[in-house]
């Protein structure tokens, strides 16, 4: 996509640290004049979009923080339009029967990101509504899924979709929570990996005896059995953990390196009257 107007400059006026939240998407297209998504439609699929960004500190200091651009990331994404294509299908909508605004996904970034009143929007004096800015008064609604309770015949939730954030194990706790969490129920949907069972690991038998014809080989056995049989990554990570740098006027640079942030999305701590610009240098997908 091409972007005519792509440096944003964003303000908070407080005097204690306020947290914020970018929605690039959204901001770009407020100061463009033109509707920017966070996904991309591709062969049936929302596949999300990685806004490449460089993040210059004016005054004081903040630390933002970004989504990971990994598979989890994407895969949750991915599978959360699949599921709003499905209850739209249930209700016999097409998307040709959706307004062109209601073709797209709007995704929070986690369950304490709300409409306006906690954004940052360009140009504006402070954060949220009043403040002024860029399409701070507009509508925008964000993409919501409405399912049937598992736990009481004929009613139904609805609620919007966040990117982090763990849902609650019970459905019958799922009034608490703010919102649907992407990535967490992509994780609960996915085949998980089965951790290695004693009756997995190797056995200590006559052929590896009748081959190897070592001293060794019973306790290069005994060892195999009990190293390295665990994955090196959590996925439980992708759904609570951000990517997370700092950029201030009192640090050697008060500009990041380029950033990718997934559906364009951030979550900024700014101390006392900080203000800052992003500079949106392309978009890529995941």
């Amino acid at each position: 996509m091409k972007l005519e107007q792509n440096i944003l400059q964003f303000a908070y006026a407080g005097s204690d640290p306020s947290t914020g939240y970018h929605d690039i998407a959204r901001n770009l297209s407020a100061v463009n004049g033109k509707s920017i998504a966070q996904t991309k439609r591709s062969k049936g699929k929302y596949k999300p979009l990685g806004f490449m960004i460089r993040v210059r500190a004016l005054s004081g200091s903040i630390f933002v923080s970004s989504l990971n651009c990994g598979y989890p990331t994407r895969n949750a994404v991915v599978l959360a339009g699949h599921a709003r294509d499905e209850m739209l299908k249930s209700a016999g909508i097409s998307r040709s029967n959706l307004e062109t605004y209601q073709k797209e996904l709007r995704i929070f970034m986690d369950g304490t990101m709300a409409n306006s009143s906690n954004q940052f929007f360009p140009g504006a004096t402070n954060i949220g509504t009043g403040a002024g800015g860029w399409g701070e008064s507009l509508t925008y609604d964000y993409t919501k899924l409405t399912i049937d309770r598992p736990d009481t015949s004929g009613a139904t939730f609805s609620k919007a979709l966040a990117m982090l954030g763990t849902q609650s194990a019970s459905s019958s706790d799922w009034d608490a929570d703010t919102q649907f969490y992407c990535i967490d129920n992509w994780h609960k949907w996915r085949h998980s990996f089965t951790p290695a069972a004693t009756a997995d690991d190797v056995e200590n038998n006559v052929f590896s005896w009748a081959i190897q014809q070592s001293d060794t080989s019973e306790a290069i056995i005994d060892m195999i059995d009990d190293s390295q049989d665990e994955k090196p990554y959590d996925l439980d990570d992708f759904k609570a953990n951000t990517m997370i740098t700092r950029v201030a006027t009192d640090v050697g640079s008060p500009v990041s390196a380029v950033i990718c942030a997934p559906l364009g999305l951030l979550k900024v701590v700014g101390a006392a009257s900080a203000s800052w610009e992003i500079e949106v240098l392309g978009v890529v997908e995941l």
